[in-house]
């Protein structure tokens, strides 16, 4: 079954490119056709994959009207495509905030493309509104990555209350995929209450952590993924465990 997945969190700096990415791969090395959006003005997600960051997300938002596939680029690597994006991303999110875009709108422009790919992963940034909510209402499965921190639980609380109200408000069907540890150390007490917390909070909703690791910095560098540059290693098994839940719960 085609699925749309949303990584996001309130909070920057918790992995969620990264997750995004290496899900991307792990997918697409399981034959599933994957399109990773990046709408993060940031653009990484190009940069991660060796791709030039483009204004494609720019280009698909603000003409909805336009064919969404004249923007999708190739990665170099098999069942993988790519919608970049790049600053401009943030001009958009003012287009759509200015114009009042319904809630939908991100949806509609995906619509065309769910009978072609498996899976449609959406790389998010922090926002209020905008592109963020709307692209969380455009998935069938969020996932939200979160940083093993003391200060990383707001972002976690206000990413919830989020799809709650979506659910409230705009009757949204989707469900949470799980709640992702990242920057994992057991070694540290920082890591350790903080997954404490997590699971005490949340319980089940807590995937598999994903530790910290100075390779991961590298692949987004040397624009290689986890499974390319490191397959044999902690990090990658981890990140391939995610995968094998995220095909088990989709």
């Amino acid at each position: 079954m085609n699925r749309i997945i949303a990584i996001a969190n309130q909070k920057g700096g918790v992995g969620k490119t990264t997750t995004a990415v290496s899900l991307a791969h792990g997918l697409a090395l399981r034959r599933r056709n994957v399109l990773l959006v990046d709408l993060d003005p940031q653009g990484q997600c190009a940069t991660s994959l060796a791709v030039n960051p483009e204004p494609g997300v720019f280009n698909a938002l603000v003409n909805p009207r336009s064919d969404i596939r004249q923007w999708i680029r190739d990665t170099g690597r098999e069942y993988l495509h790519l919608l970049p994006g790049d600053r401009s991303t943030a001009t958009a999110q003012i287009v759509i905030n200015a114009e009042n875009r319904p809630i939908d709108a991100i949806l509609s422009l995906l619509r065309v493309l769910r009978n072609e790919y498996d899976y449609i992963l959406l790389d998010t940034a922090p926002s209020v509104g905008g592109i963020q909510e709307r692209a969380v209402y455009a998935s069938d499965l969020t996932l939200i990555p979160t940083a093993t921190e003391f200060l990383s639980m707001d972002g976690l609380v206000q990413m919830t209350d989020l799809l709650g109200s979506l659910r409230e408000r705009f009757h949204w069907n989707g469900r949470l995929l799980g709640i992702l540890p990242t920057f994992y150390d057991e070694q540290t007490s920082e890591s350790a209450k903080s997954i404490e917390e997590l699971r005490g909070k949340f319980g089940k909703g807590i995937l598999s952590p994903i530790h910290r690791a100075t390779v991961l910095r590298e692949c987004a560098a040397d624009g290689v993924t986890i499974f390319e540059k490191a397959p044999a290693s902690r990090v990658s098994q981890e990140y391939e465990t995610l995968t094998t839940v995220t095909v088990k719960v989709s």
